[in-house]
């Protein structure tokens, strides 16, 4: 029986795993004579050309690729490859100024030879917006099986997959590892941490070998004193990304459409307050209602005997305060922050805007706060304080 002839591109991929670098460049460089197209051989042989120590024609190779990514439409992946090109020649910008061209074509609406897909924080950004993204962009590497970041480490960068493959790993509370998906070239991971509070809430492990996109929250606070609308974009990318997966996730909003969260999103302003800060006491009229972006905050009241209870201690995606906008009636307890805290807070204008736009809202409202308020009574009748944790006003 005959033996399959080995292509030239398998050839190539021998001759790398190999080490012979020349041998491999030349069979790429052959095979892409063949097949012009193949933008993924055409980077490999600017890699064996920058490892070859020829860094003047890996630029060039890289160049040309980058270009190729760009009128494509491969927005990250023509991120990727510039920051390649720079490390080797920083004063290389000709990758750099195309990218930011393509992006203005597209924001004047001009017909592009492929659309732009829509990649979370890049598709938002005007041209001399996307220049300066760039300065602040690091393209890193990693093989396949490697962890990213950690759950429960620190951290607050934004990472965009240019290349590869990665799965995203929670932890349950016995410690097992579970899959909860896979994120592809385009997708973005590390949000939460970028936006809520510096941690990685899980494990990334890379499922092929990787190009990563870095922003860090550093970067993009120096960003923002030199273009500060990237703040209107950066808040834009927190409703789309963490502010809907909380609503989603929320009794009293799960029931509602993409459309009708984002109306609800909308209403949503941020508010900072320090540790120990009042936000209402039991009795007074109300006048909004919240949700804990992150920090803390009590929820509490006081019994029959004047003794203080604590119904609840409430952490980032909680919400509070709303049964006193819907029923009007005074708070029924008060709310303190227990440490530095950023809230989301609605006013009762916005609150009752949002149930006239939303019909369904009031019915779902009304059906979880009277079971809020049931088991808030039989708790405290009950003086059951363990179990008052539990409960939310």
């Amino acid at each position: 029986m005959n033996k399959r002839k080995m292509s030239l591109k398998e050839e190539a991929l021998q001759a790398l795993s190999r080490g012979e670098w020349k041998k491999a460049l030349e069979c790429f460089r052959n095979h892409c004579i063949q097949k012009p197209g193949d933008l993924r051989s055409r980077l490999k042989m600017a890699e064996l050309l920058e490892r070859l120590g020829r860094k003047e024609d890996a630029v060039q190779m890289y160049q040309k690729v980058a270009e190729a990514y760009v009128s494509d439409g491969f927005i990250v992946q023509a991120i990727s490859i510039n920051k390649m090109i720079l490390r080797i020649d920083p004063s290389s910008t000709d990758a750099s100024e195309r990218l930011a061209h393509l992006y203005a074509k597209k924001i004047r609406g001009e017909k592009l030879p492929r659309p732009l897909p829509p990649v979370p924080l890049f598709s938002d950004l005007k041209k001399e917006e996307l220049q300066l993204l760039l300065s602040h962009v690091r393209s890193k590497t990693y093989p396949k099986d490697a962890v990213v970041c950690r759950e429960g480490e620190t951290g607050e960068s934004l990472f965009v997959i240019s290349q590869g493959e990665v799965a995203i790993i929670k932890q349950t509370p016995r410690r097992q590892e579970i899959r909860v998906q896979n994120l592809k070239e385009g997708d973005l991971f590390g949000e939460f941490g970028f936006f809520i509070d510096q941690r990685r809430h899980a494990t990334v492990k890379t499922m092929s070998d990787c190009e990563l996109l870095e922003i860090s929250g550093n970067g993009f606070r120096e960003m923002i004193k030199v273009r500060p609308r990237l703040k209107e974009v950066l808040q834009d990318l927190f409703r789309e990304r963490v502010l809907d997966n909380f609503l989603a996730l929320s009794p009293l909003f799960s029931s509602l459409t993409f459309d009708e969260r984002r109306k609800v999103m909308e209403r949503f302003h941020l508010r900072r307050v320090p540790e120990r800060t009042m936000l209402f006491n039991e009795g007074d009229p109300p006048d909004s209602f919240f949700m804990v972006r992150n920090g803390g905050v009590e929820i509490f009241t006081h019994d029959g005997h004047g003794k203080r209870v604590t119904l609840a201690l409430l952490q980032t995606g909680n919400i509070f305060g709303e049964i006193g906008l819907l029923f009007n009636r005074p708070r029924m307890a008060g709310a303190k922050a227990t440490q530095p805290t950023k809230l989301l807070e609605i006013t009762q204008e916005d609150f009752r805007a949002c149930l006239l736009e939303i019909p369904s809202l009031q019915r779902k409202l009304k059906a979880v706060s009277l079971k809020r308020l049931s088991r808030t009574k039989e708790l405290l009748s009950q003086e059951v304080i363990q179990k008052a944790r539990e409960a939310m006003v």
